[in-house]
């Protein structure tokens, strides 16, 4: 195999683990991270009551598992933490360059140049892209927004310099964010009102310790396997088979029953409830995750108001109905551009194309890794990834394994290589063929882009990892001059 030159732009868990991977692979590897450190978005988000929402264990790289966790849905502190133990262990910080933005990149018909914010070039022979998709703050334009005279800001950009000691906090947005906060600091004793727009389906699951004995047994081999074996069981016994979002049957019709019952159970007063109780279908949007939601809701230093934020005003925060609620804090939990992905970052692919060309009627890719004409030139959980249904590590994991293989036939061959676009549209097609039966297509969500479509993986978790299976050449095209290899 011929060991090529590779950049990849960010350092968060995908691009740590492509570097990994690639290392091992024998390639030669830098990686780009704007930040301080590495982690991405564990890094970055800190607000108070911040952790994962899948099992922890499955949220660890199999290479690097950990006995360390404190809770079975761990505080995203720890999530970054694991993630800068994996950097030290596997040796990676000497091949990150640190508080360095890529800004742009383009094609020069045998190598992509890097430019970084100080103006800096660097050639590689192949690009991969790991910058996420919850990156880019999305945020709200309510009137007089600009004039609120308190500290307002983004949950992704939590101000730890403002005290909230003795202040009335206003909390806007339902999604994992939003609910997560509002728990913590209703827990905390904080005055605290969420401003409910549209109700959410908010599943309640238990968020125990791990015992010492728990954590002794996930260092042996054996008992670890046990321990996993068991969390998934639970897993599909409070969620249910992963069939119900994806076709329309009994199991769908349990979900449906199995939230109305928790609803029932968790919120006694009928007028709350009805409230509390989503219109929308049961996993059109993604369902975040409390132990306590409900609970702190009704407690009584927290408030909802419920319906769209009318406007703001200098110390408060005005409804549809034109009520005023004073608030001394503004948290913003809006959710993110989850359709920006790499941008605003620029790049140009062969005969000049752009990517805002490419996406300029709606985003997509080619098995969540690729694009046309976008030669040597990769993604890590691009459109039409499973964000909504597998576990990152397991993405990652298929991901990167099929991207090794392609990139050693791009490094035996020396041409460089990507997707055709009737490839590309064959993928897309499948896509938007399964989503009708799926509950994604049931309601506006942030998984649908502007030209309708669900960017969303409709499919299993197994029939993921199975369409890396096969490396389909025919799917792609050489482009061009031979990769300069290095030898």
């Amino acid at each position: 195999m011929s060991r090529l030159r590779m950049g990849i732009v960010g350092a968060g868990m995908a691009g740590l683990y492509a570097a990994y991977r690639l290392r091992e692979q024998g390639h030669d590897v830098m990686v780009f991270e704007k930040d301080s450190d590495v982690g991405g978005t564990w890094h970055v988000n800190d607000y108070p009551g911040l952790h994962v929402d899948v099992i922890t264990r499955s949220y660890e790289f199999a290479e690097m598992r950990s006995s360390a966790w404190s809770r079975r849905y761990a505080p995203g502190v720890e999530v970054g933490a694991y993630l800068k133990s994996f950097t030290r262990e596997k040796d990676l910080y000497p091949l990150i360059r640190l508080g360095t933005e890529v800004t742009g990149t383009t094609w020069r018909g045998d190598a992509w140049e890097v430019v970084t914010a100080d103006g800096s070039a660097h050639v590689f022979d192949a690009v991969l892209v790991a910058t996420g998709f919850l990156r880019v703050p999305k945020m709200p334009r309510f009137p007089g927004l600009d004039g609120f005279q308190g500290p307002a800001f983004h949950s992704s950009r939590w101000d730890h310099s403002v005290s909230l000691d003795g202040k009335r906090i206003g909390v806007i947005g339902t999604g994992s964010s939003g609910i997560q906060i509002v728990s913590e600091l209703g827990k905390r004793g904080h005055d605290v009102v969420h401003f409910i727009r549209t109700p959410q389906w908010i599943q309640i699951k238990e968020n125990p310790p791990i015992s010492w004995l728990e954590k002794v047994l996930l260092c042996v081999p054996a008992t670890a396997k046990y321990w996993d074996r068991r969390m998934q069981r639970l897993r599909v016994r409070t969620e249910g088979p992963e069939t119900w979002r994806l076709e329309p049957g009994a199991d769908r019709n349990a979900a449906n029953q199995r939230f109305l019952d928790m609803l029932e159970r968790e919120i006694p007063d009928p007028v709350l409830r009805k409230r509390l109780t989503p219109a929308e279908p049961l996993g059109c949007k993604r369902i975040p995750k409390s132990p306590d939601y409900y609970q702190v809701l009704q407690r009584p230093n927290v408030r909802p108001v419920f319906g769209p934020v009318g406007g703001v005003e200098p110390d408060g925060i005005v409804d549809a109905d034109g009520t005023k609620h004073p608030v001394d804090v503004l948290v913003l939990a809006t959710g993110f551009d989850t359709h920006a992905y790499m941008r605003p970052l620029r790049i140009t692919g062969a005969n000049g194309v752009t990517i805002d060309e490419l996406w300029r009627d709606s985003v997509f890719s080619y098995r969540g890794v690729g694009l046309p004409q976008m030669p040597n030139l990769f993604l890590l959980n691009g459109p039409f990834a499973p964000i909504n249904s597998l576990a990152i590590p397991l993405c990652l994991r298929d991901e990167v394994g099929y991207l090794l293989r392609l990139l050693d036939v791009i490094g035996r061959e020396g041409k460089p290589m990507a997707p055709t676009r009737a490839a590309t549209e064959r993928f897309v097609q499948t896509i938007r063929d399964r989503l009708p039966n799926t509950t994604y297509s049931l309601c506006d969500n942030w998984y649908t882009d502007a030209s309708g479509t669900q960017v969303i993986w409709p499919f299993t978790r197994a029939e993921h990892g199975r369409q890396y299976d096969e490396l389909n050449l025919d799917d792609f095209e050489t482009f061009g001059l031979p990769v300069k290899a290095l030898r």
